[in-house]
């Protein structure tokens, strides 16, 4: 079971499903929400001037592209600039319904983007990420 999932997506029903989906599934232990990348990066912010050891770090984050305020793009260059170094064994994956190839391709050209999984979650994708060299030792 992963320890902590940050789910960056503006959309309150997908949050409400996720969580839903990471409970049933055995997915995590906790679920932070933000609703666009400035609540999220209010969130790192907030983290990263607390000890380390009272961090609640996200060891993944489902990451949305088109929201308001801060879209994803925005979110992955400002979180790279100033927090990726405060806990380096996080994992990034974009959560988009997106169906553009060219999202895919720009996503990956980061670093701590791991993979692009498509909109909604389901038990399948869960199940599928459970096994994703990625995360496969957080279920072994």
């Amino acid at each position: 079971m992963i320890p902590i999932v940050m789910c960056v997506d503006d959309d309150t029903m997908v949050q409400m499903l996720s969580k839903l989906i990471f409970d049933e599934t055995a997915f995590c232990r906790l679920v932070i929400p933000a609703l666009h990348g400035a609540e999220a990066l209010d969130y790192f912010e907030n983290q990263a001037a607390i000890s380390a050891s009272n961090r609640q770090w996200p060891d993944l984050i489902f990451l949305d592209i088109n929201m308001p305020v801060v879209d994803g793009w925005g979110f992955l260059d400002a979180y790279t600039a100033q927090f990726a170094g405060l806990h380096p064994s996080t994992k990034i994956f974009m959560l988009s319904s997106s169906v553009d190839p060219a999202d895919r391709e720009a996503s990956l050209q980061y670093d701590l983007v791991v993979d692009f999984v498509p909109k909604p979650l389901s038990k399948k994708v869960i199940a599928e990420l459970k096994t994703h060299p990625e995360l496969i030792y957080f279920f072994s």
